[in-house]
Formats: C-alpha cells, sequence, structure tokens
C-alpha cells in the first residue's frame, strides 16, 4: 500500500512514462462487454415474443463480471508495481467468492422448458447456452489472468497449486449457489450460518460430484484457453 500511495504522490504525467492501461489491456474487456449486451439482446428479443425468462439471467451475468474485474485489477496492479503478495492475496480471496458465479450459469439451463413445435423452445435453447457461454468465457479469463498474477507475484509452482485448486472449488460454489441457495455476499451477510454450511457441504456426495466434474470441465476449457493463448504469443515473438 505504500508503494502505492507514494507512486501517486510522486506521479507527474509524462508522454514517456509507460501508460497504466492500453488498449491491448483493455480490449479482452469490450469484446466481452459487446459479447455480454448480444446475450442481453437476446434476452430482450424473448420478451418481445413473450416474457422474460428470468431476469436473474441478468444479474447472473453481471455477477460473472466481478471475478473478471478484480483480475484486471489484479494484474494491472502487479503489472505496475510489482509484488505486492498481501494485496494479491486479499483480491484472490474476494476473487475465489465470486468466481463460483462464471461457471454457475450452465445450470440455469434447467429452466428449459421442452416444446419442440415452439419456437420459442428453441430461442431458449440458444439464449441460455449464449448466457452460459459468455459468464463461463468471463470466469476462464479472470481464471488466466489471476494465473499470471500469482505466477508474477509468488512463484510459478504456487500459481500452479493455486490455479488448479480453483477448478474443484469453482465447482463447490455452483454447488453451494445452486443447490443449497447461498449467494456471494452471504459470506457478510449471514456468516454464522453459510459457514457451519460449507463445512457439513464438504461431505455432501452431491457437493463432491460437483466439485470434481466442474473442476474438469474447468479444467479442460482453461487447458484450451491457455494452449491457445500459449501458442498464439509463441507464434508473434518467433
Amino acid at each position: 500500500m505504500k508503494r502505492i500511495l507514494a507512486w501517486w504522490r510522486h506521479y507527474r504525467l509524462s508522454i514517456s512514462d509507460p501508460p497504466i492501461l492500453t488498449l491491448e489491456g483493455l480490449f479482452p474487456l469490450l469484446l466481452l462487454s459487446v459479447l455480454s449486451l448480444l446475450a442481453l439482446t437476446f434476452h430482450f428479443i424473448r420478451i418481445q415474443f413473450s416474457e422474460a425468462v428470468d431476469f436473474s439471467l441478468d444479474w447472473n451475468l453481471f455477477l460473472s463480471w466481478i471475478p473478471l474485474l478484480l483480475s484486471f485489477i489484479a494484474q494491472t496492479i502487479s503489472k505496475r508495481f510489482g509484488k505486492l503478495p498481501v494485496w494479491i492475496a486479499i483480491l484472490s480471496i474476494v476473487w475465489l467468492i465470486f468466481f463460483p458465479n462464471a461457471p454457475y450459469m450452465i445450470t440455469d439451463l434447467v429452466h428449459l422448458s421442452v416444446d419442440y413445435g415452439s419456437n420459442l423452445t428453441w430461442h431458449d435453447v440458444i439464449m441460455l447456452f449464449y448466457y452460459a457461454q459468455i459468464s463461463l468465457i468471463n470466469g476462464l479469463v479472470s481464471l488466466y489472468w489471476f494465473h499470471q498474477t500469482w505466477n508474477r507475484t509468488y512463484s510459478n509452482s504456487t500459481g500452479t497449486v493455486l490455479l488448479l485448486a480453483s477448478f474443484p472449488l469453482g465447482g463447490f460454489g455452483v454447488f453451494l449457489g445452486r443447490i443449497q441457495r447461498w449467494n456471494s455476499w452471504d459470506i457478510l451477510h449471514n456468516p454464522q450460518n453459510l459457514l457451519p454450511n460449507i463445512i457439513e457441504s464438504a461431505f455432501n456426495r452431491t457437493a463432491i460430484l460437483l466439485s470434481v466434474e466442474f473442476g474438469l470441465l474447468l479444467g479442460t476449457l482453461y487447458l484450451v484457453l491457455w494452449g491457445l493463448l500459449r501458442f498464439r504469443i509463441r507464434d508473434r515473438f518467433s
């Protein structure tokens, strides 16, 4: 914190200074913003057909942006100010609380009502999948940025351990949200009931199933994202 405050007191705007934010750094956020607006457009079209499926879709999409923005802040801080392990640890904990909101939207597919002769059915299938896809991408990008930040702040081995732990913890968070009906902010609003339930749920068979299977899903998709980005970076500098 002292390093950040000292930089702020002595900062003088200069063309030669490296910018804190660049267009290249903001591009993923801008792209995901456009995709999120497209998801809202799908829902708007649905309202014109009949009525809203469930406005919690829009709320859940918003919640998937919180871990993305937290990871963007953490990455920007670590790049600009170097190693700040305490601050990155705090941001990581807050990020982990909200991270399950990203894969959570996959479970919104349970809201589908199947009528093969209805146009609304097919629109809802595409719309719900689109919401889940954008939300999941938000989560994977946030995980990638935090993985880079952990490697930069601590070590590659620590970053790998934190990355691997994030996969099943994300699935466990989905269980707490979908099955137990807890929200991310309940850790502040109702911790006296939430924390005992977390301990009890750790031995629940459904919780273990969702932790493992969502962990495998997140791990597989992250491996694809990591591989594509790594090969892209290598090609650029080869």
